[in-house]
């Protein structure tokens, strides 16, 4: 399940110019490195019922992409980041 959170994420924000060295690093570090078990896309997924619930704006540390925000979470999602 895992694999496909970091499909989804390079997917979403990997492709936008300026982008690409800062998807890697969260990718190298969430996805494959030493902080995989505090991936928070990954709890919010198992949360939730699927990555396909995970908001596109969510990075793996569970905060909102710079300059956007998670006003359009649900409460679930807001809960199983511990956004509140």
């Amino acid at each position: 399940m895992h694999a496909h959170l970091d499909v989804q994420f390079l997917h979403s924000h990997g492709a936008r110019e300026g982008s690409k060295t800062a998807v890697a690093g969260f990718v190298r570090l969430y996805c494959k490195g030493d902080r995989q078990d505090q991936c928070v896309r990954k709890a919010v997924s198992k949360a939730i019922g699927g990555p396909h619930n995970i908001p596109a704006n969510m990075l793996p540390n569970g905060l909102p992409i710079s300059g956007t925000d998670d006003q359009s979470w649900s409460d679930g999602v807001k809960k199983a980041a511990n956004r509140k």
